[in-house]
């Protein structure tokens, strides 16, 4: 598959409000659905290192921060350019690209790399080694399985704009060996390592960057 430079709906400066919180919304049942949330708390709990304060980039609504508060009692702090609707989650509005951003020990980034072009991603990496020791980043891979199994048992169960941006962040999503290629530039000539781990039927893959 070649991959698709289309906008998603979710990009557009109009989606803002009601409309935004719906998105976060079916996001969070996306994630729900694909197992998201657990397999980066699995990754986090891994750690050989203590994990007090994690910084989620790109957190919508900051239902994984939710999340990984109530699971591993941890400090949480969020960046995203378009805040979702909040209740007691710290979020910054901010470009997590080119703006500084707050320090923590780890760095996680649920189904954003695929919304950024090559140039981009290699920009944040870079921008998140800066706050952080490490960046756990979760994504899709664009490959015809997952459009197919995504279109078949994910779409019915979402809305019609989630389920629309869903398929097109498939094909908008960097392979495991694309996304090597954005790390290794990114991390060429400092210290940092990273590994890739591909889930089964490629259904989602895991960039773990350790500065």
């Amino acid at each position: 598959m070649i991959r698709s430079l289309e906008p998603e709906l979710m990009d557009s400066a109009e989606v803002a409000g009601p409309i935004l919180d719906k998105f976060h919304h079916d996001l969070a049942r996306i994630h729900s659905l694909l197992g998201s949330f657990p397999t980066i708390e699995r990754f986090l709990r891994a750690d050989d290192r203590p994990v007090r304060r994690v910084l989620d980039v790109g957190c919508g609504g900051g239902a994984l921060l939710g999340y990984l508060r109530r699971r591993m009692g941890v400090e949480v702090i969020g960046v995203d350019p378009k805040p979702g609707q909040t209740t007691d989650i710290p979020v910054i509005a901010a470009d997590a690209i080119t703006e500084p951003l707050p320090e923590a020990d780890v760095a996680v980034s649920s189904l954003v790399a695929h919304h950024l072009t090559p140039e981009e991603n290699i920009a944040l990496i870079r921008n998140v080694g800066r706050s952080c020791r490490r960046f756990i980043i979760l994504d899709l891979i664009r490959h015809p399985m997952p459009l197919i199994l995504f279109t078949a048992f994910i779409c019915p169960l979402i809305g019609k704009e989630a389920a629309v941006d869903g398929r097109q962040s498939i094909r908008r999503a960097f392979t495991p060996e694309e996304f090597a290629r954005l790390a290794r530039t990114a991390l060429a000539g400092t210290q940092g390592a990273f590994e890739i781990d591909v889930s089964r039927f490629l259904s989602r893959q895991i960039v773990d960057i350790r500065y």
